[in-house]
């Protein structure tokens, strides 16, 4: 099972992979533009402290931002617009986001002045940048990693090089209390990241578990069901998946609208079953009834109720005897025909009773009554013509 395949490797395979970042398509689209909209919110909010943080440049940072919201939108236009395109290129497309919006907190810092606040107090939009990298995306760990680095690096050059950090003690103890909360930022961060991709992991494992599971619940429903109310050797119907249906087709029917019910009873079956075998038996029982669903319509109803008893239910659009003649003659010809079996012509006939709804009876019940009584005074007529 994938998942105990999971359990043991911690890995998908390329299928299974695949079949993951297909599943997460849809809520890598929406957690991207949610953390669009959220953190461009925050680059305006904070926005508001620069004329305090860093008075000389306030117009650049404000230039940096706009530009760093705007080209970040374009990311988010391409998730609504073409999403198969977004999710293709996906970690690219997060990871050069995240960078480009902490690149723009290091231009932000870039501008300020040394004495201003935003020289020493803006890498902190940097921490809330890295725990967005590791929190709001479905990156994978390594590629988190990776992005995490390209923007903590740049705020290292940057702080040793145009801020001289290093020059004085003093700058040099900021500059590293600063990197100890940026990377141990990132650490959390890739850790909370990787709990959460493996939960997430095992989590769409069991969904998949539990489809596979459901599916095959239904389908054991749906087998189950069909053999209680089909006869296994014949495939057609039986008598309780044919009374309900038959009770159905005369509530449906109206006036002048009937419903004939035919009744068959093999004739000279038990010497073909006890010469040749209950398999050719039960061979000859199949080929009548491929027979009989050959012959009637596809809105009439079939059943094989038990043993060598058939029954036929005819929708007719008003009371016809010369209908309900025709069929009983067709069935009769029909089943009559010889049936070969290892180079012997096997013969069987039928002995057939009508009933007609709603003179013979008003239910289900009455009519296979009906019928059934009929198909006997049919047998008993038979069977004195041929001993006369």
């Amino acid at each position: 099972m994938p998942l105990n395949i999971y359990v043991k490797t911690g890995r998908f395979d390329a299928r299974l992979e695949k079949a993951y970042q297909v599943d997460l398509a849809q809520e890598k689209r929406r957690v991207y533009t949610r953390t669009y909209l959220l953190c461009s919110a925050l680059y305006v909010m904070f926005g508001l402290l620069d004329r305090w943080a860093l008075p000389q440049a306030f117009v650049q940072a404000w230039v940096i931002r706009a530009l760093v919201i705007g080209v970040s939108a374009l990311p988010c236009l391409l998730a609504i617009r073409r999403p198969e395109v977004f999710a293709r290129h996906y970690t690219a497309i997060t990871c050069a986001t995240y960078v480009y919006w902490g690149w723009g907190i290091q231009a932000i810092i870039l501008c300020a002045s040394p004495g201003d606040i935003a020289w020493s107090a803006y890498y902190a939009g940097m921490i809330l940048v890295s725990m967005a990298l590791y929190s709001w995306t479905y990156l994978l760990p390594r590629y988190a990693a990776m992005a995490g680095c390209v923007i903590v690096g740049p705020y290292i050059v940057l702080s040793l090089t145009h801020q001289d950090m290093g020059a004085t003690q003093e700058s040099l103890l900021v500059l590293l209390t600063n990197l100890a909360f940026l990377l141990s930022a990132n650490a959390v961060g890739l850790f909370s990241l990787h709990t959460r991709e493996r939960f997430s992991r095992h989590n769409f494992l069991l969904r998949k578990q539990l489809r596979h599971d459901l599916r095959q619940e239904e389908q054991a429903k749906l087998h189950s069901e069909h053999r209680s109310e089909h006869d296994p050797l014949t495939g057609l119907p039986n008598r309780v998946r044919f009374m309900r249906k038959l009770e159905q087709l005369l509530q449906e029917t109206q006036a002048p609208g009937s419903v004939a019910v035919l009744f068959l009873d093999l004739n000279d079956f038990k010497p073909v079953n006890d010469r040749f075998g209950h398999a050719v038996g039960d061979q000859v029982l199949r080929c009548v009834a491929q027979r009989l669903l050959g012959t009637i319509r596809a809105t009439d109803l079939v059943a094989r109720l038990g043993g060598d008893e058939f029954v036929v239910a005819l929708a007719l659009p008003q009371p016809c005897a010369v209908t309900v003649a025709r069929v009983m003659a067709e069935l009769h010809e029909c089943i009559g025909q010889p049936i070969e079996h290892k180079g012997r012509m096997l013969q069987v006939s039928c002995s057939i009773g009508s009933a007609c709804y709603p003179d013979d009876g008003g239910n289900a019940h009455e009519l296979m009554e009906a019928a059934d009584l009929a198909m006997y005074e049919f047998k008993r007529a038979r069977d004195a013509g041929m001993a006369a």
